[in-house]
C-alpha cells in the first residue's frame, strides 16, 4: 500500500478524535500557546474549534500506544501525520485541504438543523446525546418527516457508553447535568485509552489501523458528530470520521494522478473526482442452501461453513478491489448483507481496473459454483457537489438504479456459457468421483479421507473447506486472513483459497499472527456479556451456534438421539468441548417431558421496504453519506450484534442457531417449539430498537415460521421459509406467517394466549385431546364461511354447509364436555368462547390450535 495514501486515510479517520478527547485529557497551557495558531481558526478575537487542538495533542501524547511512524518524519510524502489530522479547520497545504473537503462532504457541507431554532450552547456540548436516526425514519409524504423537524419530537437517545448488545438500544431522553456528562466522557475515554494500549500489530500500521477503526467504532458510535448550535445530533462521531476517511483518499489520489494537487483545485466541487463503486452478490441463498448430494452427514457444519464463506466473499471481494485500486480499508464505507460500497478516484485507469478485477472475481465464483453465485460491480462517477445536502439522495438513487440494471447482466454468456472440461475433471480412481456433499463438483484427491470429513470417503475441495470452516466457527476462535501462502499445517488451511489468493487460518484465543502476508486479523464473535471484543478487528460474521451443555444432556429425548447416532460418544465428553448440536438433537429438544413433536423450526424475517427507506426515508437535506452510514450500521447491528447475544445469553433461546443474520434479515434454525416465542421476543425488541417507529408505515419487519423433519434437505427448508415470509409480505407486511396462516403481530401475541387457554382445558380435563383435535374441522368451516360471505357474490347451496359451523360446534361441545352438574355448566361457559375466537380469527386460529396439538402429541 502507498504509505502516503495510508497516511491520508488514517488522518481522516482520526481528524475529529479531539471531540472525544477534549476535556478528558490534560493539555498544558504551554501546548495550547504553542499550537493554537497552528490548528485553530481565529474568529471574533478568540481561537475556535478547540477539538482540532485536542486531535493534535492526542496523537502526540499517546504516540507510544500507536505505530511509531505516526509521529516520525518521513512517513509518506508531504505533511506530517499530526498536521494532516489536526489541520482540517485551518488547512495550509493541498493535502490538508483534502481532509478539510472530505470533512465537509461527509457532513453534506452544512449539517442539517432543526426547524424550531433549537440551539445547543457550547457549554453544554458534553450533555448532548446521540439521537436515534431510526426513530425519525419515514417515507416521503409521511407527516412524521415534518414532525421530527423539531427537537422535542425525539423521545429517545443513546447512552454515552461503549457499543454493546445492550447499549445499542436507545433510552428515553433525559437531562444530563454538566457534572454527569464530564464523568461519563472521562470514563469512556479512559476505557478507550486502556484498550488502545493493547491493540496488536503496532509494527504493521495497515493492520493496526483496522484494529484502531474497530476500537474507535466501539467507543465513539454513541458520541454525536455535531454537538453545538442548531444541528441535529443523529450522526455518530465514528460514522462521520469513517466517511471522512473514505472521501479523503480518492480526493487525494484524483488530484495526485491528474497533476492538480493544489488548494484551489481541491476546493473545486464541479469535476467528477469520485467513483461510487458497489458490489452486489447474486445467488447467495441459492449457494448457501443448494441441494446436496447423497451424503447427509455433517450437513450442519456444511451449512454453517457455506454461510460464513458467503460473508467472506463480500469481505474479500471488497478487499480485492481496494488492493487493485491501491485503496485502504477505509474506502469501504458500507459492507453488509452481501453488498459493499466504496469510494475510489475517478482516474483514467480506475474503470479498467474495476472491470478487470470484476472478471477475475467472477471467474473464480463461476469455477466453484458453476454460475450459482456471481458478483455485479457498479461504478457511478460523481462530483464533490453531489455529496452536498439535497444532492446526495439523488446521486444515491441514480446509483441504486444502475445497480438494479446490473442485476439483469449477471453473467456474460460468451465468457461463462460453458463449463469447460467438466466431464474430464472427475477422477474415477476416487471412492466417489462426484462429491457426495454438494452433488455437483468433482471430488479431489487431497480431500480424500480428510480429517474434516471424519476420514471417510470423498469430497470436493469446496465442500471440504466449508465443513472445515463450519467446524472451526463453533470454537469461538479469531480469524487471520492472508494474501498468499502461509506457514501452517495443510489441514488448518483452505484447499481452495478465496478468489485464488486469500488463505484463512483460525487462531487460538491469545495467538496473534505477525506474517507479512497478513491482510486481516478478525474477532468473529460478540463477547458473552454483549461487549465488543478488542483483540483485533471486529467483524461479527459468526452468529451463534448452540452446543451441548449439561442442561441439554438432561433431556431424555437428546440422549435417545445420541444413542442412535452413527458415532456413539460418551455424553460427558461433549460438555465443555463446544460440540455443536446436530439437527436431530435440535429437533429432539422440541419435546417437553416426553411429550410433543420432534421437529425443526425455521424462522426467516426481514425488514419491510428497507430499500425505500434507504433512498427516501429522510428529508433530502438530511440525506448525507455519514447519516446513511449511521442508518445502515444501526440496522446491521440488530442482527449481527444483538441477535447472537440474545441467543447466547437467554436460556429459552440458546438452542437456536444462526444460519445467517445481517443487513436487514435473518435465517434461524432450532427446535420448532421455540421459534414462535423467539419471533415474539424479536418483534418486541425491534420496537425498542427503532424507538417505537414500527407501526404501519414505519420500520416494520415480517417473518415466516415453518416446521420440518430432520431428514428434509436444507434447500427445501429454505424454500418453505421463503414462501412463508413471502406470504406474510403479500398479506400487507408487518405480519407473521405460521402453519400457512398470516396474522398481524398483535394477533400473533393474543393467539399465544388462546393456545395457553386450550392447554388449560385439556390439563383440567374440561375437554379431551380428541375434542381439541376436532376443532380443526370447525376452523376449516369457519375459514370457508368467512371467505364466501366476504366474496360479494352469489352463494350456492353446495357451499352453504360450512355456515352451520356455530351450531355444530355447540353440539360437539355439549356432547364432549367431561364435567358433570354445575361444573359442566361452568366448563361449557368457559370453552364455548372458542366460537368468539373463530369469528375473530377465522382459520388463523389454526396457529394456536396446531401449536398446542404439536406440543401435546
Amino acid at each position: 500500500m502507498d504509505q502516503t495514501v495510508m497516511k491520508i486515510a488514517l488522518a481522516g479517520l482520526m481528524h475529529d478524535v479531539g471531540k472525544f478527547a477534549q476535556g478528558s485529557m490534560e493539555v498544558s497551557p504551554q501546548y495550547v500557546n504553542d499550537n493554537a495558531g497552528q490548528y485553530q481558526p481565529f474568529y471574533n478575537k478568540r481561537h475556535t474549534h478547540v477539538h482540532a487542538l485536542y486531535t493534535a495533542a492526542f496523537i502526540e501524547q499517546f504516540g507510544e500506544k500507536m505505530p511509531r511512524c505516526l509521529n516520525e518524519p518521513g512517513w509518506g510524502e508531504g505533511d506530517s501525520f499530526v498536521n494532516l489530522a489536526a489541520g482540517h479547520h485551518r488547512p495550509k497545504t493541498a493535502m490538508q485541504e483534502c481532509i478539510t473537503q472530505a470533512d465537509c462532504l461527509s457532513a453534506g457541507l452544512d449539517r442539517a438543523e432543526f426547524s424550531d431554532q433549537t440551539n445547543i450552547p457550547f457549554t453544554q456540548f458534553r450533555s448532548t446525546r446521540l439521537l436515534s436516526v431510526l426513530e425519525a425514519l419515514a417515507v416521503d409524504g409521511d407527516p412524521r418527516q415534518q414532525q421530527f423537524a423539531q427537537s422535542d419530537s425525539y423521545k429517545t437517545a443513546y447512552a454515552l457508553a461503549p457499543l454493546s448488545a445492550t447499549s445499542a438500544f436507545p433510552e428515553p431522553r433525559k437531562k444530563i447535568s454538566r457534572q454527569e456528562a464530564v464523568k461519563e466522557y472521562q470514563q469512556l475515554f479512559d476505557g478507550f485509552i486502556v484498550q488502545l494500549a493493547d491493540l496488536p500489530h503496532r509494527e504493521q500500521p495497515e493492520i493496526w489501523s483496522q484494529h484502531f477503526d474497530s476500537l474507535l467504532a466501539c467507543y465513539t458510535s454513541h458520541i454525536p458528530a455535531a454537538r453545538v448550535g442548531g444541528v441535529i445530533p443523529d450522526v455518530s462521531l465514528y460514522d462521520h470520521c469513517r466517511t471522512t476517511a473514505a472521501l479523503a483518499v480518492p480526493l487525494y489520489i484524483y488530484h495526485r494522478e491528474t497533476g492538480t494537487l493544489a488548494t484551489k483545485a481541491v476546493q473545486d466541487t464541479r469535476p467528477e473526482k469520485f467513483l461510487l463503486v458497489s458490489g452486489d452478490f447474486y445467488g447467495i441463498q441459492d449457494f448457501v442452501f443448494s441441494a446436496g448430494g447423497e451424503q447427509q452427514r455433517l450437513r450442519a457444519k456444511l451449512l454453517r461453513g457455506r454461510s460464513f464463506a458467503v460473508s467472506l466473499f463480500s469481505e474479500l471481494a471488497a478487499e480485492s478491489l481496494c488492493r487493485a485500486l491501491d485503496l485502504p480499508f477505509t474506502a469501504v464505507f458500507l459492507n453488509a448483507a452481501g453488498k459493499f460500497h466504496l469510494l475510489a478516484a475517478n482516474t483514467a485507469n480506475a474503470r479498467t481496473i474495476i472491470d478487470e478485477t470484476a472478471e477475475k472475481l467472477n471467474d473464480w465464483l463461476f469455477r466453484i459454483s458453476y454460475g450459482q453465485a456471481s458478483l455485479g460491480i457498479t461504478a457511478t462517477p460523481a462530483s464533490a457537489a453531489r455529496f452536498c445536502q439535497g444532492e446526495f439522495s439523488r446521486l444515491w438513487d441514480e446509483h441504486l438504479r444502475a445497480m438494479d440494471r446490473r442485476k439483469y447482466q449477471r453473467m456474460h454468456p460468451g465468457r461463462y456459457g460453458v463449463v469447460e472440461s467438466f466431464l474430464n475433471s472427475f477422477n474415477n480412481d476416487l471412492d466417489k468421483p462426484l462429491c457426495p456433499f454438494c452433488g455437483k463438483r468433482p471430488s479431489v484427491r487431497k480431500a480424500e479421507n480428510n480429517d474434516w470429513i471424519d476420514r471417510q470417503g470423498s469430497s470436493c475441495a469446496i465442500c471440504r473447506d466449508h465443513i472445515m470452516l463450519g467446524a472451526n466457527l463453533v470454537k469461538g476462535r479469531n480469524l487471520a486472513i492472508f494474501d498468499g501462502d502461509v506457514q501452517a499445517r495443510e489441514n488448518e488451511l483452505l484447499l481452495e483459497p478465496f478468489f485464488d489468493r486469500f488463505q484463512v487460518r483460525f487462531m487460538e484465543e491469545k495467538e496473534v499472527p505477525d506474517d507479512d502476508a497478513l491482510v486481516k486479523f478478525c474477532c468473529l464473535n460478540v463477547n458473552e456479556d454483549g461487549s465488543i471484543p478488542a483483540a483485533g478487528t471486529t467483524r461479527l460474521l459468526n452468529g451463534y451456534v448452540p452446543v451441548y451443555s449439561e442442561s441439554v444432556l438432561k433431556k431424555r429425548a437428546v440422549l435417545d438421539v445420541l444413542e442412535k447416532e452413527e458415532d456413539t460418544v460418551d455424553p460427558r465428553e461433549l460438555v465443555g468441548n463446544r460440540v455443536p448440536l446436530t439437527f436431530n438433537a435440535l429437533a429432539a429438544l422440541a419435546k417437553k417431558d416426553g411429550r410433543g413433536t420432534a421437529a425443526l423450526g425455521v424462522l426467516k424475517a426481514d425488514v419491510d421496504h428497507l430499500g425505500m427507506f434507504m433512498s427516501c426515508g429522510m428529508p433530502r437535506e438530511r440525506f448525507t453519506i455519514s447519516r446513511m452510514a449511521t442508518l445502515s450500521r444501526r440496522l446491521d447491528q440488530f442482527f449481527t450484534l444483538y441477535l447472537p447475544y440474545l441467543l447466547g445469553s437467554c436460556e429459552e433461546f440458546n438452542t437456536v442457531y444462526t444460519v445467517f443474520a445481517g443487513g436487514d434479515d435473518l435465517f434461524l434454525i432450532g427446535p420448532w417449539s421455540t421459534m414462535a416465542a423467539l419471533a415474539r421476543k424479536l418483534r418486541r425488541d425491534w420496537s425498542r430498537y427503532v424507538s417505537g417507529n414500527d407501526q404501519d408505515g414505519g420500520l416494520t419487519f415480517s417473518a415466516g415460521i415453518t416446521l420440518h423433519k430432520t431428514h428434509e434437505p436444507v434447500d427445501k427448508l429454505a424454500e418453505a421459509a421463503e414462501e412463508a415470509l413471502k406470504q406474510a409480505k403479500e398479506s400487507g407486511r408487518n405480519r407473521i406467517s405460521m402453519f400457512g396462516e398470516t396474522v398481524t403481530w398483535a394477533k400473533f401475541e393474543t393467539l399465544r394466549e388462546k393456545q395457553q387457554a386450550m392447554a388449560g382445558w385439556v390439563d383440567r380435563e374440561l375437554i379431551s385431546k380428541v375434542t381439541l383435535y376436532r376443532f380443526n374441522a370447525f376452523i376449516d368451516m369457519a375459514g370457508k364461511a368467512g371467505r364466501i360471505t366476504r366474496a360479494g357474490r352469489a352463494v350456492y347451496m353446495r357451499d352453504m354447509e360450512c355456515l352451520k359451523w356455530p351450531a355444530l360446534l355447540r353440539y360437539s361441545l355439549e356432547r364432549n364436555i367431561r364435567k358433570k352438574g354445575a361444573e359442566r355448566d361452568a366448563a361449557m361457559r368457559e370453552v364455548v368462547v372458542v366460537k368468539n375466537w373463530l369469528e375473530e380469527y377465522g382459520s388463523a386460529l389454526k396457529i394456536a390450535l396446531w401449536s398446542q396439538l404439536y406440543e401435546q402429541r
